[in-house]
């Protein structure tokens, strides 16, 4: 290849060392800096112009000795003597080439160069085949004659391929006249070979649209050789004889001729290809049309990333199309369903078998969580696997079903409280009935006889068992009331003391043990916003289950304490107290504790308590160990009055 320095040597230096066949190299003779070696000095030496040593001592080393000094003293006196000198030079060996000794007949000149210096340049030829006459001329008539048979059996398989190819070959010269049409340009275009040859390109096959823009790039490339259709694939419309234009594909390359130039082209009729492109893109169309309208939402997924969704799609999301593609699909994933959704994902990518059909959740841009039920398929897109997923809003139809669940529910419940209230009911009315009964037939059959005492004592009998009946009645009723959602939340300003003085004032007149009842009060002398009703249904029933499961000689707790925007409650006894296996249920209705013996009781009372403070929006705990007697701690939301 050339040196760098070969500029410095001139263009022309350049043009003509590569041109010749015969070893040119060129150095300064001020410098001793070779300036240009050209391919067959590369070829012929193995050396490039930067190997090179100082001009008068390039290569003297592998001069032969006989020869060397003569070359030398030829060299110094370049400057103001050229000189021809033949002389043997020593090869060695390179790759598979052996080392050999050739001989080498060159001129060297000097002449002047670039900025006052001289330049000298070596043309050299090797001659050492002129030694070996009769050999030499033998392989030189065997190689041209194979080089002649070569040529001639190529130029017989080009025209036997461009005869036979399917494409149309037309080459022109620079005057757009067509100097070759083969057989594939006859069928396509309905000129025959004989009828093309000598026409002008334009005036046979080019549209009338594009003929001028055709004569204006061939003058173009003829006057400063840019061209913009050259040696690539272009898409036109040509002219078939009949008058008919066709979509076809033009690749153009000039060639370099004595005479000029020529431009040969391959032409293909991609009119069939350009009407399938048409329909498959009215197809594509039609296809996009109906995947952009239905009620479905579809996405493409490949690699974790979403590749395509239809607007039903994005609407299920809240995403627009860029924000939807630029980040993994699991993003948009409820976090307790992601695992799921990217394992079925990556399998079904896998070719493994996964549930087609199920449901998961994604987050709404509004932060809403909707479910969707998904089936999908892999499929190829874009050249790469790829899964096509059809989703379905099932947001609505899982509530419907959780609401249709709930009402089996509740109504299974409400079954099953039925079931238990006829059952407590039959046991807990008949003790008080009895009692009624054979009082009343006491005061029947011997009411005159019976001292006032006696009497009375009778009827107070009558009474307890009448209120006892009462009350449960009435906890039946507001148990039912509580369940329909008819009572609500009604906060008042109200004195907490004044109101456990009310409840307490209740509890003596309703139970004859309500003096074992310590109230106490701590923090809560600024009136608080309460619900008094609410308030008074806790702490009456809490009040008398501790009466009733605690020892008539034990003390029974009752404090109120404020804290902040709440008013806490504990209710402590120190009775029977309350089995763990029974704490998960003990706030059901009609559930008793499975130590409560012969104890009266319909099991609604705690029912009753945790419905009301979840209406005050506070919260219940218990603590009991059975024996040791139990504590409940009520959390109400009690904020004070402003």
């Amino acid at each position: 290849m050339p040196a760098p320095a070969a500029a410095e040597a001139g263009p022309w230096l350049a043009h003509v060392g590569e041109a010749v066949e015969e070893m040119l190299w060129a150095w300064d003779a001020n410098s001793g800096r070779v300036l240009y070696a050209n391919a067959a000095f590369e070829r012929f030496w193995g050396l490039s112009a930067t190997d090179l040593s100082p001009g008068r001592e390039a290569l003297l080393d592998r001069i032969h000795q006989d020869d060397r000094e003569r070359i030398r003293q030829a060299r110094e006196r370049l400057a103001h003597t050229p000189y021809t000198e033949e002389y043997r030079v020593v090869l060695p060996a390179m790759g598979d080439n052996p080392g050999r000794m050739a001989r080498l007949r060159e001129r060297a000149f000097a002449s002047p160069g670039q900025g006052g210096s001289t330049c000298v340049t070596h043309v050299a030829r090797d001659v050492s085949w002129q030694f070996d006459t009769t050999a030499q001329l033998r392989e030189e008539i065997s190689r041209r004659t194979d080089a002649e048979r070569n040529l001639n059996d190529a130029t017989q398989r080009l025209q036997a391929m461009l005869a036979s190819a399917n494409d149309a070959v037309v080459t022109i010269d620079e005057r757009s006249s067509i100097v070759d049409w083969n057989a594939a340009a006859e069928r396509m275009f309905g000129w025959s070979r004989a009828e093309a040859v000598g026409r002008t390109l334009t005036d046979l096959i080019v549209p009338s649209a594009f003929r001028q823009p055709h004569q204006e790039g061939m003058e173009r490339f003829l006057r400063d050789g840019t061209a913009q259709v050259f040696n690539r694939r272009v898409e036109t419309l040509a002219l078939r004889r009949s008058g008919e234009e066709f979509h076809a594909e033009l690749s153009i390359w000039p060639v370099k001729t004595g005479d000029g130039n020529t431009f040969s082209s391959f032409i293909r009729d991609i009119s069939r290809r350009k009407a399938n492109e048409k329909a498959l893109a009215e197809s594509e169309a039609k296809y996009r049309k109906v995947v952009e309208n239905v009620n479905e939402g579809i996405l493409v997924t490949a690699a974790g990333r979403i590749l395509y969704a239809n607007p039903r799609a994005l609407e299920l999301t809240g995403l627009d199309d860029e924000t939807a593609k630029s980040r993994p699909f699991i993003e948009f994933i409820h976090a307790d369903d992601r695992e799921r959704v990217l394992g079925n994902h990556l399998r079904r990518l896998k070719g493994e078998t996964v549930e087609n059909h199920y449901q998961f959740r994604v987050i709404h841009r509004s932060g809403d969580v909707r479910w969707l039920e998904i089936s999908a398929v892999v499929f190829e897109w874009q050249d790469a696997p790829a899964t096509l997923n059809f989703l379905i809003d099932v947001t609505e139809r899982r509530q419907i079903e959780q609401d249709m669940r709930a009402a089996l529910a509740r109504e299974r419940e409400l079954s099953e409280l039925k079931s238990r209230f006829v059952a407590v009911a039959s046991h807990e009315f008949r003790t008080p009935l009895a009692a009624i009964l054979s009082s009343i037939e006491l005061l029947d059959d011997y009411a005159p006889r019976l001292p006032d005492i006696e009497r009375k004592e009778i009827v107070g009998l009558v009474k307890d068992a009448v209120w006892r009946m009462n009350r449960m009645i009435e906890q039946v009723l507001l148990t039912s009331k509580l369940e329909a959602g008819k009572f609500a939340f009604e906060p008042q300003a109200l004195s907490i003391p004044d109101l456990l003085a009310q409840v307490a004032a209740e509890m003596d007149q309703a139970h004859h043990q309500a003096s074992r009842i310590a109230m106490r009060c701590e923090g809560v002398e600024q009136v608080r916003m309460v619900d008094g009703k609410l308030l008074s249904h806790i702490l009456v029933n809490l009040l008398g289950n501790a009466l009733k499961y605690s020892p008539p000689d034990s003390a029974v707790s009752c404090t109120a304490t404020g804290d902040g925007q709440s008013l806490l409650l504990s209710i402590a006894d120190r009775g029977i107290g309350i089995p763990a296996a029974d704490l998960p249920r003990l706030f059901e209705s009609f559930h008793r504790g499975t130590n409560v013996g012969n104890i009266p009781g319909t099991g609604i009372g705690l029912h009753i308590v945790k419905e009301c403070v979840e209406l005050h929006l506070g919260s219940i705990q218990v603590q009991s160990e059975p024996g040791q007697g139990a504590t409940f701690h009520v959390r109400l939301h009690a904020p004070p009055a402003s």
